[in-house]
């Protein structure tokens, strides 16, 4: 009776704290673990080995995702770039960004909206594209207040990713290369001409880099496009000579380090680099992410309150497993792990210990025990469903 309680205690967290909406996924493989269901990738690349994997935070997925499989997809798991459709339209928003540095902070404040056109959303049944993806999801202003590291620092191993990785000069959120099928998003879902699209809150986002955002380069380097959320610059396609980077210049986090401009300086450091290849932008975080998500409520960003399945990992319920095309109101699926801010609750205490949980509807309280199907100590909220 305590774990049927137990049970039901952690789908209510699911529904306040996970980010998109439908039913159970694929299981993702972390790096080093053999691919079941590797990802597409561009037309003529090799799809990505167990070791180029990307390490996510998420072992299943929600589902949801495009509706359909596009004919530029290829039979041997390939597919074709020039043959993707797009979401038609060309809509301008008032976007709102700004940078700053204030003591050792970088701080960003705007509302998601990009500077560039984007395509009509909910994608219109006329739109080629909607009989692959019917993305039935709405621009939305939001309200995002970020502070990363001026001076980033890495971590003593990689953290493993969310759903969200970081933040581009346009103003817009990037997410994982991952949709809510734990597929490529990039090849298997359909963004509009600036590579962006929304999720079920709203938030407009990519899932590589934008070719509505200028790759300029200095020195023959790309320069920076914008920052992931460990602190870490963000750079275009092109390295040191000019040449367009690849996934096999790159560590298992899709960066290296070398000498590039930052904050008008010259200096060596470690950075992420886009690619035309799977995970195209961010593989796991260097340094220490800052903040988790904004889209879900973490942080100092304003969430979207969607509703979705938990995850485990190293991350709390992220909106960025990409729109989850379906509408909100999909239900938490059984058996998944507690929410990782239940989870981060309890590190460091013992069972039966006071603890908290901040989320976007307020404080919850309650004690550290260990939820069915779950091997670490969790926030267990005061009250709640009777068993």
């Amino acid at each position: 009776m305590i774990k049927s309680r137990l049970f039901l205690l952690f789908v209510v967290f699911s529904i306040l704290l996970a980010a998109c909406a439908g039913p159970a996924g694929v299981t993702v493989p972390f790096a080093g673990q053999s691919n079941a269901a590797q990802p597409a990738v561009d037309v003529g690349q090799s799809v990505p080995n167990a070791e180029s994997v990307p390490t996510a935070c998420m072992t299943s997925f929600n589902g949801g995702g495009a509706s359909g499989t596009g004919s530029w997809m290829n039979s041997d798991g390939t597919w074709d770039a020039t043959k993707k459709a797009v979401i038609d339209g060309s809509v301008t928003w008032p976007s709102s960004f700004t940078v700053s540095i204030q003591g050792n902070q970088r701080v960003f404040n705007g509302n998601d909206l990009p500077e560039h056109p984007t395509g009509t959303f909910p994608v219109d049944p006329s739109d080629d594209a909607y009989a692959v993806d019917r993305n039935p999801n709405s621009i939305q202003e939001q309200s995002i207040t970020l502070s990363l590291p001026v001076t980033p620092v890495a971590a003593s191993q990689p953290n493993c990713m969310g759903g969200e990785v970081g933040i581009m000069l346009s103003g817009v959120v990037i997410f994982s290369a991952f949709d809510a099928e734990g597929r490529d998003a990039v090849a298997h879902e359909v963004q509009d001409n600036c590579d962006g699209h929304p999720q079920v809150s709203g938030f407009y986002h990519y899932h590589g880099l934008s070719d509505c955002i200028e790759d300029t380069a200095t020195s023959g380097h790309s320069s920076l496009a914008g920052y992931a959320f460990d602190g870490y610059g963000i750079y275009g396609y092109y390295g040191e000579d000019g040449g367009e980077v690849t996934n096999a210049d790159l560590d298992q986090c899709h960066g290296h380090t070398h000498t590039v401009e930052w904050d008008g300086q010259i200096v060596e450091m470690y950075h992420y680099h886009a690619t035309h290849e799977f995970p195209y932008v961010v593989g796991c975080f260097h340094g220490e992410p800052a903040v988790r998500a904004l889209s879900a409520g973490e942080g100092k960003g304003i969430g979207g309150g969607q509703q979705g399945q938990p995850q485990q990992g190293g991350q709390p319920a992220q909106g960025g497993q990409s729109q989850s095309n379906q509408p909100q109101g999909g239900q938490p699926t059984q058996g998944g792990q507690p929410p990782q801010e239940a989870i981060d609750a309890c590190i460091g205490l013992t069972q039966g210990a006071a603890c908290s949980i901040n989320t976007p509807n307020g404080t919850l309280s309650g004690t550290c025990g260990t939820p069915p199907n779950a091997s670490q100590l969790a926030c267990v909220p005061a009250g709640g469903p009777p068993p």
